[in-house]
């Protein structure tokens, strides 16, 4: 499980990690050198889905004598929220980039 949260982690790292940061107020130029996961976005979410659909294949599936952990679910749910708002940042990046240079410039 850990595994997967760090993969999704990592596919969020060109998106969802930089704009989440900068919000929290961690922004920064060291920000800049996330930048070339950027190329590799298709590959890393195709590696994050491929370790989440094991994950829940291991999470699910019934096992005799052995009691699921409640905190493998835990994990495997964070992860695939995590992996569905890198799926989904295309869609509202830009807007969510506006909004936080909009607030920039209205404290300045």
């Amino acid at each position: 499980m850990p595994v997967s949260a760090a993969l999704a982690v990592l596919s969020a790292s060109c998106c969802v990690l930089p704009i989440g940061l900068s919000i929290i107020g961690l922004g920064g130029t060291w920000l800049t050198m996330l930048g070339p996961f950027i190329a590799y976005r298709a590959f890393i979410l195709f590696g994050v889905a491929v370790a989440l659909i094991w994950a829940w294949y291991r999470v699910v599936r019934p096992k005799p004598c052995v009691t699921r952990r409640r905190s493998a679910i835990v994990w495997a749910s964070l992860a695939s929220i995590a992996f569905l708002v890198a799926l989904s940042s295309p869609y509202w990046e830009a807007s969510a980039q506006r909004f936080m240079w909009d607030l920039w410039r209205s404290t300045r």
